[in-house]
């Protein structure tokens, strides 16, 4: 009897996992975070997980280009990992899961070995049919970017252009122009101007128009309703539980031990 209870007093002194860190990358005018990524931080795990905002610029043509934007963040993320002595999951919501998932997708090819997983909310690079709970069907407003060899989860609003948008929707064409918008000086806007130049003379354009997706053309003005009156890209994550359905797919990770070192 003694022997038992010693093994179990062991047993139970025993120091708990060490939390993962998430690193999550806010929303396009949220460069200290937004109230998406703080519904989901708050669904995670505290005794096995520890979120935190990396700030960026988060901007899109106010001060600085969306395509640079992109860049400072990728800096700042790729710093915070590094200075991690963790496991790392990496999260993001809109422009921050642009960036996230970027990385991961990196990570998948052999960097950032601490990388366990991802997850992304309104991916602007969803791939087509990756969504936890009912695809609402379409894909990224930029594309698709395909995350090898790294556990990623999307969750996705019906009628978010920015990560559910049909193949041959009009509005594709914002992405493919805006990479470099900015009007907040004359060189800011010729940068701009010579950017929509290299764009269509490298073909870089989603074809949008072929006559295959005329028939979508006419939801263009559903979209874009969706994304600048009725919320889909913003309040329907939190209202429909999309932010804690991310978050709670990793903490059932977590304890099936899906969430392992990467060798």
């Amino acid at each position: 009897m003694a022997r038992s209870k010693s093994f179990r007093a062991l047993w139970n002194s025993a120091a708990p996992p060490e939390p993962i860190d998430v690193l999550i990358m806010p929303g396009t005018w949220h460069p200290h975070g937004d109230g998406i990524s703080a519904a989901f931080a708050a669904s995670l795990d505290p005794d096995r997980f520890s979120p935190r905002i990396v700030p960026y610029p988060a901007d899109y043509g106010r001060t600085m280009p969306y395509a640079d934007s992109l860049v400072v963040g990728r800096k700042a993320l790729i710093a915070a990992i590094e200075a991690s002595n963790r496991r790392v999951v990496l999260a993001g919501y809109s422009q921050g899961a642009a960036i996230a998932g970027d990385i991961a997708a990196s990570a998948g090819r052999g960097e950032f070995t601490q990388v366990v997983a991802c997850a992304l909310i309104a991916d602007p690079l969803r791939p087509e049919g990756k969504c936890l709970g009912v695809d609402p069907g379409g894909y990224g407003i930029a594309g698709q970017r395909d995350v090898p060899n790294v556990p990623t989860y999307w969750v996705a609003a019906p009628g978010d252009p920015i990560t559910a948008l049909p193949a041959g929707n009009p509005l594709r064409s914002i992405a493919d122009l805006s990479g470099y918008f900015s009007l907040s000086s004359p060189q800011a806007a010729l940068r701009w101007g010579q950017s929509l130049i290299d764009v269509a003379g490298r073909r870089q354009l989603q074809r949008w128009w072929s006559p295959q997706y005329w028939r979508s053309w006419s939801g263009a003005i559903a979209f874009a309703r969706g994304y600048l009156v009725d919320g889909r890209h913003t309040d329907d994550y939190i209202r429909h539980g999309h932010a804690e359905r991310l978050a709670q797919r990793l903490n059932a990770e977590i304890v099936r031990g899906a969430l392992r070192e990467r060798v």
